[in-house]
């Protein structure tokens, strides 16, 4: 059996890619459109014996990591058919595909796992969980504080698209693992219906001025309901408020559906979204957490210096057990002013000591090196050190992506 490992040459081994991508995750929905903007070289696929076996893509994406764009690789449709699997394959795909990243000066990749346990062995670590709401609008008033001032209007996806890019960028830019949304990736994504021809909806927020600070992009659908009442689901694909007017304007004209049974939201808000400490009645949003982004850090020397950092000061930290990408390991000394940084090899005793899963969850700012310590994922042979890490990788915002790839 010969095995090569190799990016798709052209567009019938691309069409060959999706075929494979649909069956491993049975469903062709969407597939067309992803397709369409993807190019062959940003994808690496084992060949077995000449017939294609097992794939995976990265996308170029820009993203926000602590405010600072940063250029990553956006790991997706990663399948092995059932045959060729067990024989070490997406191991051979993912460090040659990493390696690639690394030529592109993408020092970062970043990926949605179907598990989680199949990519914390290539030393992806959790960076972002996502968050669940599922609830009767009719029970998710909120507690008190003042009414919002501004208005929803009710648009059209194509006339809202200007305002709706406009309104997300001013949102990202400060902050954490967002990713810079281009044109095919509105319409991939937030934009495009979850069931073909089905209508996609935006309401756009003005406050009192008439300024735009929020959007929210949903769709409606029946549902089935064994008891009377209201019987709309309504299921939001993205939620933008740039401050609490806007929130509280979004949240109230949600709720405003009066034949909307069942409102869902998914991945949409942060970990720290404020609706439990809002509602009167909290436990009704039936809030569930649960994974979301997994980050690899593709080249060290080259990824820390690129985010900012939330104290100046220094550390000293040996990278170990990274064998999918061993230029990696070694100790280093990073000194930082909090926006400007320097990361370069050196020959002393570290501060702390972790592996490629641990880092991952640090420069994400998800956990802290305390945090890391105490679960036993990071050691640190200087513990007077874990403070001044936790001042060093704190972050603005909580890591979060709404956005699936």
């Amino acid at each position: 059996m010969s095995v090569e490992i190799r990016p798709c040459a052209d567009e019938t081994e691309l069409k060959a890619y999706g075929e494979i991508v649909s069956y491993v995750f049975a469903s062709n929905e969407g597939m067309d459109e992803e397709l369409a903007t993807t190019q062959p070289d940003w994808t690496m696929c084992a060949f077995i014996d000449g017939k294609m076996g097992a794939t995976m893509g990265t996308f170029p994406f820009t993203v926000r990591l602590n405010g600072a764009p940063v250029a990553m690789g956006g790991v997706t449709a990663v399948g092995t058919l059932p045959q060729h699997r067990r024989q070490g394959l997406l191991r051979q795909i993912m460090t040659k595909g990493l390696a690639t990243c690394r030529e592109r000066n993408q020092s970062i990749a970043i990926l949605w796992a179907s598990m989680g346990a199949i990519y914390q062995r290539f030393g992806y670590g959790l960076a972002a969980t996502q968050i669940h709401y599922s609830f009767d609008p009719r029970y998710a008033g909120f507690e008190s504080g003042p009414a919002p001032q501004g208005t929803v209007s009710l648009m059209g996806k194509e006339d809202a698209f200007p305002l709706l890019k406009q309104n997300y960028i001013r949102y990202a830019t400060p902050r954490n693992l967002m990713i810079h949304r281009s044109v095919p990736l509105w319409e991939a994504g937030t934009l495009r219906p979850p069931k073909k021809d089905q209508p996609v909806h935006v309401g756009v927020y003005h406050n009192a001025d008439g300024e735009l600070r929020g959007h929210v992009v949903y769709c409606t659908e029946p549902m089935e309901r064994d008891a009377p009442g209201p019987n709309h689901l309504l299921s939001v694909r993205d939620f933008i408020a740039l401050d609490m007017d806007a929130y509280r304007g979004l949240w109230e004209y949600i709720r405003r559906h009066d034949l909307v049974g069942k409102v869902e939201l998914r991945n949409n808000l942060p970990e720290d979204d404020p609706a439990p400490d809002l509602l009167l009645e909290p436990r009704m949003l039936n809030r569930r957490t649960s994974d979301g982004v997994w980050l690899r850090v593709v080249d060290v020397e080259k990824a820390l210096p690129q985010r900012p950092y939330g104290a100046r000061g220094e550390l000293t930290f040996r990278f170990e057990s990274d064998d999918v990408c061993p230029w990696n390991n070694g100790t280093y000394l990073l000194e930082t002013d909090g926006q400007t940084t320097d990361v370069r090899r050196m020959d002393r005793e570290p501060d702390l000591i972790f592996g490629p899963n641990a880092l991952a969850t640090l420069i994400a700012g998800r956990r802290s090196a305390t945090h890391l310590f105490r679960a036993g994922l990071l050691e640190a042979p200087n513990q007077e050190a874990l403070p001044r890490a936790d001042a060093i990788f704190r972050t603005e915002y909580v890591p979060h992506c709404p956005n699936g790839f």
